[in-house]
């Protein structure tokens, strides 16, 4: 079978580990890359540079976030012609990352997150944090990986923070302001379908962050079942099949979801479970594309 990988992130490090498991499957691979999506339209016909020359049973859609309503539409095309797709919900939700609106989802289902504030003017920012208390965390809503997460413990630091921002014509809907959750445990809990892998991350060092990407350290973390329901309660609620779920514990034993990774990271979970995650996104992708 013929497999393609289309992405518009080539540097993401489980690329290469999709494309070792999908070659030891006896499968075909080719890794697309949509970074620059062109296209042209000759004689009523669509011509994609990245596709010229493929011919893919099937396409693995992970890590698009550029050209998305673009690429959606051509995605779209390929499955009307007969080629399967696993996308993981991404040609229904036309985005990889939405904090804010996975954040509503979340709280409509009854899944508790932190105090969060989602605001079109910076004037409204420190009156919002002063109703949770400090520290707070200010939040970009449109990346991963730890990036664009700020904390903050005085309210002299967040004015100067937000000051910097608008001085720079930044657009306040793009943060989210939340309650910092003094955590005991910090949880990655990956799920592919039905399978649960759990991870906690340690933060190096100086960094409140515990993001593997970012040096933090993983070990396996024997979660409960009270903890497995609420990470799949997570995921149905913001419907998608394979995600990383974050989670925090509290020195109460209070459980928060922080978010709903729609594009997790595999090999931080790998090195902490020695588990082969990435075969089991493979053959549950193939198994489940449409």
């Amino acid at each position: 079978m013929k497999i393609a990988l289309v992405t518009t992130d080539i540097e993401l490090e489980e690329n290469k580990r999709i494309e070792e498991e999908i070659r030891s499957l006896s499968h075909e691979f080719s890794l697309v890359n949509l970074k620059e999506f062109e296209y042209e339209i000759l004689e009523n016909r669509i011509f994609v540079r990245q596709f010229e020359n493929l011919s893919p049973d099937l396409v693995i859609v992970r890590g698009v976030f550029r050209s998305i309503k673009s690429i959606t539409a051509y995605l779209e095309s390929l499955r009307r012609k007969g080629v399967k797709i696993f996308d993981n919900q991404f040609l229904l939700h036309k985005y990889s990352i939405n904090k804010i609106s996975d954040i509503i989802k979340l709280v409509q289902a009854g899944i508790p997150v932190p105090d969060t504030f989602h605001l079109h003017s910076f004037e409204k920012y420190l009156p919002s944090a002063a109703k949770v208390g400090y520290p707070i965390v200010c939040k970009l809503t449109r990346t991963g990986k730890g990036a664009g997460v700020h904390k903050f413990d005085r309210e002299e630091d967040f004015k100067r923070f937000i000051e910097n921002i608008a001085l720079n014509e930044g657009d306040p809907r793009n943060y989210i302001i939340q309650k910092f959750i003094p955590y005991v445990y910090d949880l990655r809990i990956l799920v592919i379908g039905e399978d649960i892998f759990c991870m906690r991350r340690i933060p190096k060092e100086g960094e409140f962050r515990a993001n593997f990407s970012l040096g933090g350290s993983v070990e396996l973390f024997d979660l409960d079942e009270e903890g497995k329901k609420m990470a799949l309660d997570a995921i149905r609620a913001v419907n998608i099949s394979v995600a990383g779920v974050d989670m925090l514990i509290d020195p109460e034993g209070r459980r928060y979801i922080l978010e709903v990774n729609h594009t997790p990271g595999m090999i931080g979970m790998e090195e902490a479970t020695g588990e082969n995650i990435t075969r089991k996104y493979v053959e549950y992708a193939i198994a489940n594309a449409v």
